[in-house]
């Protein structure tokens, strides 16, 4: 993260505000963002729906 550029200063900023971070590495595959990242790389973005991010938020398995 480059601290001279205002868009990584204002996600910072926001993260910390929210009691978050900025992360540089991907997330786990096990977590919902991963699950999410593994359909989108195996079917497409366009495939993805609001469903699709709900059933990984819940744990569920994603179906194309």
């Amino acid at each position: 993260m480059d601290m001279n550029n205002p868009q990584d200063v204002g996600a910072a900023f926001g993260a910390m505000i929210l009691g978050g971070a900025v992360g540089e590495e991907p997330p786990p595959p096990d977590s919902p963002l991963g699950r999410v990242r593994a359909f989108t790389a195996e079917y497409g973005e366009g495939r993805l729906t609001a469903e699709h991010v709900r059933v990984a938020i819940e744990g569920r398995p994603l179906l194309p």
